[in-house]
């Protein structure tokens, strides 16, 4: 678990400067391919991919009834909000 925190930490340091989604925008983006209501998003980190400033690679963690869930995916910013660029996934 200390692991994991510290490489958020980095995540987190590391991305000051990378556009970064809220929670309703994540949220809004999901649509109906991983549904979340905003609260039930936290922990989101990003970071650049590729050489496509506007796409990142984020990770979050996301309401599953009782528990939370890690996931990751690919978002692009464009003109119109922010959107997936591939399918989200659950990080084991």
């Amino acid at each position: 678990m200390k692991r994991a925190a510290f490489v958020l930490v980095l995540l987190t340091g590391a991305c000051a400067a990378t556009p970064t989604p809220t929670r309703d925008e994540l949220a809004g983006a999901l649509g109906d391919r991983a549904p979340a209501a905003a609260t039930g998003i936290t922990h989101i980190a990003c970071e650049r991919a590729g050489a496509e400033p506007a796409e990142v690679a984020c990770r979050w963690r996301q309401r599953d009834g009782r528990q939370w869930q890690d996931w990751q995916s690919h978002l692009a910013l464009a003109d119109s909000g922010w959107r997936l660029v591939d399918a989200p996934t659950r990080r084991p």
